[in-house]
């Protein structure tokens, strides 16, 4: 999450996604083995897309207001750490809520373009 606060497109999202996969997938094999590096390469590379979307979004609106989305993404990541940390099966009701939140964005920008087509 917290490698998708840099809202990047394009070539550049690309690899901040291949960073957190790689970070994820390190991180995952030192606290849970082989299986925790499998989930830990998905969930980060699964997180940054969506988040790295969402901020891109934001900045491309708002300007330079994405900068206090980035912070409030970031604390969000720092509390998703403490929580996987004390209680770790909560950390599906995360991964369920990113995958949501990417799924309701993508059909959202597709009805978009629906609309778009339909003007022409």
């Amino acid at each position: 999450m917290l490698a998708g606060t840099t809202g990047t497109h394009g070539g550049a999202r690309g690899r901040m996604t291949l960073l957190a996969a790689v970070i994820g997938l390190i991180a995952g094999f030192l606290l849970n083995g082989i299986v925790g590096a499998v989930l830990g390469l998905v969930g980060a590379a699964a997180a940054c897309l969506v988040i790295s979307d969402l901020v891109y979004g934001a900045s491309r609106r708002e300007g330079s207001g994405a900068g206090a989305l980035g912070f409030l993404v970031g604390l969000a990541a720092l509390i998703v750490v403490a929580i996987s940390f004390v209680f770790a099966p909560l950390v599906i009701v995360v991964i369920l809520a990113l995958a949501w939140l990417g799924i309701s964005r993508h059909r959202r920008a597709q009805r978009k373009h629906a609309g778009l087509r339909v003007l022409r």
